[in-house]
């Protein structure tokens, strides 16, 4: 069986699971229309073999219970909407450009917080016993078993863990607004959707989520990420007024074919007959102009700080003191330390994993076509190319 229930029969099946029925979230309201248009999408034209259906249905299902359970115990807590979110870092920037990893560097700081993917998964209900945390943590691990997000191939182009660091698409599957679900399957007709909804609503639900997970927790500094933040930041500023932005840069001869090889790779998972690399490669690169006219506007150079791919890899703790430094935020040397013991953690981790290996070619590209569609983005930002 390849097909997912309609809508309104996963939302019972999740009424059912949780014993919860309030679905509307205080800023995007009904998940109804969003979950219709998703279904149909998958049901139409993603092509999903069994087990990519089955996938799908339970990430679904899951995200439709954390939802309920989420809502309702926020309710409960006095006080969770005046939890301040300070200076929240956010890193932005194109694919493939090393935003995951230094997402997870800045998070591997004691006095900064990124949030990790079981948090996100499954956000509530709070509660402080650590055995409900180990709990919480083994079921998406088992979630990400299942999903396939653990196997070699997944793991050698994106390293992700239960208790890893994860990008803010993850936090938004609840709020149906998501792009995981399109990185997933063919579902043009829900990416649509997607990118046609105002999403300062969607920053607003972000930004009461983490007051919920900050509640009767340590205040620290949020690092947040995800390629796409770029698009969006006059509602990032709207709803995070003292926001700070981290801008990561790589040559686009990587990116493309890199980015192209990581969706036919997830595609695989859930769909008969993935989209060869050339099929799903797509113009990210448009957003830098918006990007680069937004930081001009008075007050909002500071702001921002341009990472340069290279300099990351060659040196990831000179590239944080260069944010640090940059945004005025102290440091110490024990900081420092624990920072450095998760860069050779990582090195540890990723020597036996396999490596991701990619063309141009097998993209379907030149670097005549690169040039042409991304040449002035390169010279923009002063790109140190890698060919």
């Amino acid at each position: 069986m390849n097909r997912i229930a309609d809508a309104r029969a996963l939302m019972h099946g999740a009424e059912l699971e949780t014993g919860r029925s309030d679905w509307d979230a205080p800023f995007t309201g009904n998940p109804l229309e969003p979950l219709t248009i998703l279904v149909d999408d998958l049901n139409s034209t993603a092509r999903l073999h069994e087990l990519g259906a089955r996938r799908i249905y339970r990430q679904i299902h899951e995200n439709l219970c954390s939802r309920l359970v989420y809502l309702d115990d926020r309710k409960r807590l006095k006080g969770v909407g005046d939890e301040p979110i300070d200076s929240p870092v956010f890193i932005l920037g194109l694919p493939r450009s090393g935003t995951t990893f230094l997402h997870n560097l800045l998070g591997s700081d004691p006095d900064n917080r990124a949030p990790r993917m079981f948090e996100m998964l499954s956000p509530g209900p709070k509660n402080p016993d650590p055995m409900h945390r180990a709990l919480r943590l083994q079921r998406a691990r088992e979630s990400a078993q299942f999903n396939g997000l653990m196997d070699d191939d997944w793991q050698g182009v994106h390293p992700s863990d239960a208790d890893r660091a994860e990008e803010c698409p993850f936090m938004w599957e609840m709020f149906l607004q998501s792009v995981n679900y399109a990185a997933r399957a063919h579902i043009p007709n829900f990416e649509r959707h997607v990118f046609s909804r105002d999403f300062a609503p969607l920053y607003r639900e972000q930004r009461a989520l983490l007051q919920y997970l900050q509640y009767g927790e340590p205040r620290r500094r949020w690092i947040l990420k995800t390629p796409i933040h770029v698009r969006f930041l006059q509602e990032i500023i709207d709803v995070f007024p003292d926001a700070l932005f981290v801008h990561c840069h790589r040559d686009t001869a990587k990116i493309y074919p890199s980015m192209g090889s990581l969706t036919s790779i997830l595609h695989s998972k859930h769909g008969d007959q993935p989209p060869g690399s050339a099929a799903v490669i797509q113009d990210y690169d448009g957003t830098w102009v918006d990007a680069l006219a937004f930081r001009k506007r008075p007050g909002m150079a500071d702001r921002f700080i341009d990472i340069q791919f290279v300099d990351l890899q060659a040196d990831p703790m000179a590239t944080v003191d260069s944010i640090y430094r940059h945004f005025g935020i102290a440091t110490d040397d024990g900081r420092r330390q624990v920072m450095r013991h998760w860069l050779e953690e990582d090195r540890r981790i990723r020597a036996g994993r396999s490596h991701h290996a990619y063309t141009l070619e097998s993209a379907g590209l030149t670097l005549d076509d690169i040039d042409r569609m991304t040449g002035d983005y390169l010279r923009a930002f002063s790109v140190p190319l890698e060919r």
